[in-house]
């Protein structure tokens, strides 16, 4: 199939890193040839998605959330090898061209495994070990050693059994990089908080402002907010059904979530506590406007 030209200036209009680009010794030439190769051969890695998607929701054997696959973007994809060829200068990425790129670059197909708690992350690596075993025979294996990313100061819950690298960011996920058929796949694990923090990281910082402070700090808050969700989850289902019945008499009186009771008092109803103000029938409210004036403590908010 035909695809659309890779047109230089409307490309680093729209993506920023033509700085990269001019130290990164690559030839804009090269980069067209990959681009419209990759292009032009969309069907056949949409299938291979298609068909790896279903291989391993058939094959796991122990209960997730979801699985998703897509195929990487094709400008996106030009955008990454500037980037790691200028800006991450990565001897991986050297001489990359038309004929090699889909040996250097193993995330054109990615895959996406959502848990609902940081433990079953186990029950997955035992099954993808099993579908993709580690030494290259047959058309599916791993290709890399298995690594989890996480932050110093996490629970260790990987015991040795994966490879952790710890950083000073947010980001929390299990990354496996296998040769399905003909094509290599990276095949990420996280949990339903994890993937939360990693999409708007990846929307608001990465890559172009991690050095930005502002979002540094606010990033942070949400990656430590999200782990503590995640501790939750955690914790109520180590507890299981007879940890939740044992605990349940300490909250009988509890009317921290019991609307029906807040409803029997009317004088703590959001009308009679001053909280919400009224407005008028086909009167316009800014709810933006509100949000922002709250987060910039430009309206004061009284308990």
């Amino acid at each position: 199939m035909g695809c659309k030209d890779l047109e230089r200036e409307a490309f680093f209009e729209k993506y920023k890193v033509k700085k990269y680009f001019e130290i990164s010794g690559l030839k804009w030439e090269t980069l067209k040839a990959i681009y419209n190769d990759y292009e032009n051969d969309e069907d056949f890695f949409t299938q291979c998605a298609t068909d790896l998607q279903s291989y391993i929701i058939k094959n796991l054997t122990h209960q997730v959330h979801s699985v998703h696959c897509r195929i990487k973007d094709g400008e996106h994809l030009i955008e990454k090898i500037i980037r790691k060829c200028g800006k991450e200068q990565l001897a991986k990425y050297s001489g990359i061209d038309r004929t090699n790129y889909r040996e250097i670059v193993r995330d054109l197909i990615g895959v996406r495994i959502l848990l609902f708690s940081k433990e079953e992350w186990e029950g997955v690596f035992d099954d993808l070990i099993r579908l993709f075993p580690s030494k290259e025979y047959g058309s599916n294996y791993m290709k890399e050693e298995p690594v989890a990313y996480t932050r110093y100061g996490d629970r260790d819950i990987f015991q040795d059994k994966i490879h952790a690298e710890y950083t000073n960011k947010g980001y929390r996920s299990q990354h496996y990089i296998v040769r399905y058929k003909e094509c290599y796949c990276e095949i990420q694990v996280r949990t339903l908080p994890e993937e939360v923090y990693g999409e708007f990281d990846h929307h608001v910082k990465y890559p172009y402002r991690e050095d930005n402070r502002f979002l540094i700090r606010y990033s942070t808050v949400l990656g430590q907010l999200l782990d503590s969700v995640d501790e939750i989850i955690s914790t109520c289902y180590q507890m299981g059904e007879n940890g939740w019945d044992a605990c349940n008499h300490y909250y009988e009186k509890d009317t921290y979530v019991d609307w029906t009771r807040l409803e029997q008092r009317p004088e703590m109803s959001l009308e009679n506590t001053g909280r919400v103000k009224y407005v008028s029938d086909g009167q316009n409210v800014s709810i933006k406007d509100r949000a922002n004036r709250i987060i910039f403590r430009k309206d004061q908010i009284h308990d």
